[in-house]
């Protein structure tokens, strides 16, 4: 097996593997990362399962070239790469290394702020330092990085289209945020929003 077999998946694990960790470790610590706010019967039954289908479709062809097989859940015309090209895969790899390493730095510089989801009732202390210094959501650009460098390493249509959609859904996300984080945190976060960027 060849690093270009393993790599994605691996990465992907690895990832995975980064967020888990952190949550667990704050979990222990006593702080609840997870939002208590109800979600609407939109997102329960239809959000949710969406979400799941697609991380499933996603994990799967992530898995084929270390199972060795060519066959697809998905059409042949979805599935089967633009291009092959070993640059691409390289420059990918280059991408998702990043990822993961910003990826690193963000958790840290987190400390015991990570949140999923929005909710008054449990906020933690603004987050200015570190990574946040350069970037006002690292946590998100690391997404970015990583979904772009794997349709950089697979450049077929369903990974193109699953990292437009992750950045579409990450850009609309982020927006609701910063409503969100002006009405907890006020001039704090308003005077953090002059000095550093939203990405970059």
């Amino acid at each position: 097996m060849n690093f270009f077999e393993f790599f994605p998946f691996t990465s992907f694990l690895l990832f995975v593997i980064l967020i888990t960790r952190k949550t667990i470790v704050l979990k222990r610590k006593g702080v609840s990362v997870s939002s208590n706010s109800p979600k609407s019967t939109f997102v329960k039954y239809f959000l949710y399962p969406v979400f799941l289908l697609i991380i499933t479709l996603f994990i799967s062809e992530l898995v084929k070239p270390i199972l060795k097989t060519e066959q697809s859940i998905l059409p042949e015309f979805i599935a089967q790469n633009l291009f092959n090209s070993i640059s691409l895969k390289i420059f990918g790899s280059i991408l998702i290394t990043t990822s993961i390493t910003s990826l690193f730095f963000t958790l840290r510089s987190f400390n015991k702020s990570l949140r999923f989801g929005m909710d008054s009732e449990n906020l933690g202390e603004l987050i200015t330092t570190g990574v946040f210094s350069i970037s006002r959501n690292p946590f998100f650009v690391s997404i970015i990085i990583y979904f772009t460098g794997i349709s950089l390493f697979y450049p077929n249509p369903f990974f193109i289209a699953y990292t437009v959609l992750t950045i579409v859904s990450i850009h609309l996300f982020i927006l609701k945020e910063e409503k969100f984080l002006r009405n907890n945190y006020g001039k704090e976060y308003d005077d953090y929003t002059k000095n550093v960027r939203r990405y970059f």
